[in-house]
């Protein structure tokens, strides 16, 4: 079963970024009065951000950035983002049937796996505006995995067995509050509180079976986490045109379960996240992104006693960019590399974020 917890455990993932806020354009200068009606001095505008119209070479940012959660939409504003998510790990695995002399002796025998993953995530993010600086926010997954585990690599036993599932991931919500505006060196301040349910089908949901040499395994690739988890998080960005910088963080509670049976109590680390970046608009239609990524989650409790190494830190670096394909949509790519053992060898995500004015 300790196999299954350090095997199975959840795969972390988080989408971040920032942004800017919206900008208001200048009105047309009014004509002239005749000589003889006296002017009226224009009334001033209000100072500071307003929530209208973006400046044209602020456009393809504003798609990225509200993927990101950096930016919020303005009330009455939906906002449907379909995407695809293409994750690749690979892992090594070292197993020993003996015991080691002065830690360079073994005696017994040492057997080498190999393990391959992929996850295809198609998912749907529902974006609105409910209030002014409230946004809403809503992702529902659908995940297709398929793990190919080689067992004894490079000798003549070798051999490999392949599960694949497919099915509803964990649906997530947020809420994002904007409290700050920004001016000078004050940055901007996003706050969110997110949240994820257990409606995908988890390794406990699934039987096992003993495979080579005593070895528990899953029959079935789990599409879920198993465990519900909520935590806040912050956005702090500062706006130099045409870049925009931001860094923030966030902390995610995973909630204890308790499974029943020889399995008992499980209660998953909690994970802490630190990203930053960039964002550079190039002109028009193109915006570019870079960030840093990492997050770092505790170990697992098995009946109030900590399971070794299912703590683990994941860290990446994101490359994105933005393009605008007509006046309500734009077309969304990110590549990302893992710099850690546990993070994905590669990851590709592509979206359209399709956005509408329900009130206008």
């Amino acid at each position: 079963m300790l196999d299954r917890l350090t095997l199975e455990r959840p795969d972390l993932y988080a989408e971040r970024g920032a942004g800017d806020l919206l900008l208001a354009q200048a009105p047309e200068p009014a004509p002239k009065p005749p000589r003889e009606v006296t002017p009226v001095a224009p009334t001033t505008p209000p100072s500071g951000p307003t929530q209208g119209d973006r400046p044209a070479s602020e456009k393809p940012r504003e798609a990225l950035l509200l993927e990101r959660g950096a930016i919020l939409l303005a009330p009455g504003t939906l906002q449907i983002e379909p995407s695809f998510e293409w994750s690749r790990f690979t892992a090594n695995r070292v197993v020993i049937n003996g015991f080691t002399v002065f830690e360079a002796i073994v005696i017994g025998s040492i057997r080498v796996d190999r393990l391959d993953r992929d996850i295809y995530t198609e998912a749907v993010t529902l974006r609105y505006g409910l209030l002014p600086r409230v946004q809403l926010e809503t992702r529902v997954p659908f995940i297709q995995r398929k793990d190919e585990e080689i067992i004894q690599v490079g000798t003549n036993a070798e051999s490999s067995r392949t599960i694949t599932g497919s099915g509803i991931g964990d649906v997530e919500g947020s809420i994002l509050y904007q409290p700050i505006i920004g001016q000078g060196a004050i940055p901007d301040v996003i706050l969110r509180l997110r949240g994820k349910s257990r409606t995908g089908k988890d390794s406990f949901d699934i039987s096992t079976e003993t495979v080579g040499a005593g070895d528990v395994r899953l029959t079935e690739a789990p599409t879920g986490s198993g465990f519900y988890s909520a935590g806040p998080g912050v956005t702090f960005v500062w706006r130099t045109d045409p870049v925009v910088l931001f860094a923030g963080g966030g902390y995610t509670f995973n909630l204890e379960r308790s499974i029943g049976g020889a399995t008992g109590d499980i209660d998953p680390g909690d994970v802490v996240d630190l990203f930053a970046g960039l964002n550079f608009a190039i002109n028009e239609r193109v915006s570019m992104n870079m960030s840093f990524i990492i997050q770092d989650q505790a170990k697992t409790e098995r009946n109030g006693v900590k399971v070794r190494g299912t703590d683990f830190t994941d860290a990446r670096l994101s490359f994105g960019t933005s393009v605008t394909i007509a006046p309500n949509m734009s077309l969304l790519m990110a590549v990302a590399i893992g710099l850690s053992e546990q993070s994905p060898d590669f990851q590709l995500t592509i979206s359209f974020p399709i956005t509408f004015n329900l009130f206008r």
